[in-house]
């Protein structure tokens, strides 16, 4: 039996030549802050910046503090995973499983940069596909021979986001396998692009001094070789991924907020037990090694995105503070279980305990500019609705801070300063949203406008589903300046949801690529809106609302 399955992600570590490729529950819809007047449609999307503003300088030559604050904004994105599988017929346990994600930029703006997504998102699913197809047959054989051993099968392609911003775009995918032996194994595909351009960065377009940064990666191979136990040849193999000839694929690489990191997997220059090797060089005291444009944000704010057990060691006050969590096992999936936090500061131990209820999802330590940090985690409860659990680092005690609606979903976030999360909305239908965010005063994320984009994860209006109205409704249609005039449009017309404030408007795209704005009212009836007096169900075939 074949099942599939959809998921939305909100939308997050040369010698010789280049290598390609007390608490409350918070509500944070009504913790906005509003940074202009703007609403709608120009606040559903953060369109390009010019090449003069993204070039850093004024035009004098000097610095642009300003230009090179916008050209490291981060950018919103999303994902969503083709799944197949195999299932026994007798108990319905899985055979074998298999997932490749897609990652959209989401916007206007960026074409070149979501063609080349476009191709790379259709050549990793026809390559999980040739795998997936290559292990099936070995897993149902498995199955037939040894059924009580229910062993299943797993190739996932599954989607990492390491830096999104109007600069760089830096990523990979863990191509995950469970294929029967003793344990899993994985290796990770890197791919890095010129926002701008859409270009496929190699490491000489971001790297000016090749072997300079080579040689700073040796020096920190050197220094990790007892600690990773890293295989008697490794400097060989280093070599043979610098200069594109070794036979476990291309150099891993990427560009992070802080500098370019060299990743090698599982198995490469170490054992299975070492894990995966990474080393990074930094961009602060290498400025000349690299090219100016791609040196990513320098603050002193940060987020580490962490797993359940392991132990982020941070600087707090002059004291060094280590910091872990984990959750007890429900009795159900999304069944009441306890996350206990364990931090030691000072020498001092301390154990928080609170009672939540869904099922992890991913976790983050935030440090904010000024030294302040939290714990973000993110659960999830039936029907995929999601909540951002945060908790308070700093003080004596640790302490819960609150609860939001609006929750990462999958999106990158590394930047106290700015990241986007996304809600489920229902405003002319049921969709995921999202919207910009920082980390405010208490800790908990606020919002920096009231505007929620719908998320879209679609190549084409064809791939979407329409509002087709059967009724004329009036509507203020824009123009590409953002001016708007008032217009009448017929039934029988085609609406693509864009964006809503909840309240007032939902913003729509027209088949022939115009935007409008319909005016909406919350209904007397206690659920949904009205359009010009009339209630929304009277006004297009189908709504499609979640139940």
């Amino acid at each position: 039996m074949r099942k599939y399955g959809l998921y939305l992600l909100i939308a997050v570590s040369l010698m010789t030549g280049c290598q390609k490729k007390d608490t409350v529950t918070v509500d944070t819809a009504a913790e906005t802050t509003q940074e202009s007047s703007e609403t709608g449609l120009k606040a559903e999307s953060e369109p390009e910046s010019t090449a003069e503003n993204l070039s850093g300088t004024d035009q004098n030559g000097n610095t642009d503090v300003d230009a090179r604050a916008d050209r490291l904004a981060p950018i919103p994105i999303a994902v969503n995973g083709e799944y197949d599988g195999e299932w026994d017929d007798a108990d319905q346990t899985p055979i074998i499983t298999s997932r490749c994600d897609k990652v959209y930029v989401q916007g206007d703006g960026y074409d070149a940069l979501k063609q080349s997504l476009t191709s790379l998102n259709k050549k990793l699913v026809s390559q999980n596909k040739e795998e997936y197809a290559s292990y099936k047959k070995e897993a149902e054989d498995m199955r037939n021979n040894y059924p009580d051993m229910k062993q299943s099968y797993v190739c996932n392609y599954e989607f990492n986001p390491v830096r999104f911003d109007h600069t760089v775009v830096s990523m990979y995918w863990l191509k995950y396998y469970d294929l029967g032996g003793a344990h899993p194994s994985s290796v990770t595909e890197y791919h890095n692009f010129d926002t701008q351009t859409g270009k496929e960065l190699e490491l000489c377009d971001v790297v000016k001094d090749l072997p300079g940064f080579r040689k700073y990666v040796e020096e920190e191979l050197s220094d990790q070789k007892e600690e990773k136990v890293l295989f008697e040849d490794y400097e060989m193999t280093v070599d043979s991924l610098f200069a594109g000839t070794d036979g476990y694929g291309p150099l891993g690489w990427c560009i992070t907020k802080t500098g370019v990191c060299i990743h090698f997997d599982q198995y490469v220059i170490a054992s299975y037990a070492a894990g995966a090797v990474e080393v990074e060089v930094p961009f602060a005291g290498n400025e000349t090694m690299f090219q100016t444009d791609y040196i990513g944000k320098a603050s002193e704010g940060w987020a580490k995105k962490t797993s359940p057990w392991e132990t982020v060691t941070y600087g707090n006050g002059g004291t060094d503070t280590s910091v872990s969590y984990h959750f007890d096992d429900a009795a159900d999936g999304y069944g009441t279980r306890n996350i206990t936090i364990e931090r030691e500061q000072g020498g001092k131990k301390e154990e928080f305990t609170m009672e939540l209820y869904g099922q992890p999802q991913d976790g983050w330590i935030v440090m904010t500019d000024d030294g302040h940090p939290y714990l973000y985690t993110e659960i999830q409860s039936e029907n995929d609705w999601r909540t951002l659990e945060v908790f308070n680092l700093k003080g004596e005690e640790i302490c819960h801070v609150g609860t939001s609606n609006d929750s990462p979903h999958g999106a990158l976030l590394n930047d106290p300063d700015g990241f986007y999360l996304t809600r489920r909305v229902d405003a002319l239908g049921t969709y995921d949203a999202y919207r910009k965010f920082h980390v405010g005063e208490s800790g908990m994320p606020v919002a920096e406008n009231d505007v929620y984009t719908k998320v879209n994860v679609c190549d084409s209006k064809e791939d979407e589903a329409a509002l087709v109205s059967t009724r004329e409704l009036p509507v203020t249609v824009f123009d590409a300046d953002g001016s708007g005039k008032e217009e009448k449009l017929p039934a029988g017309t085609k609406y693509y949801v864009r964006a809503t404030d909840l309240e007032s408007f939902v913003d729509m795209e027209l088949s022939d690529g115009r935007r409008c704005r319909l005016a909406v009212g919350k209904s007397d009836k206690g659920w949904g809106f009205e359009i010009d007096g009339v209630y929304e169900e009277d006004c297009f075939e189908f709504i499609p609302y979640a139940g």
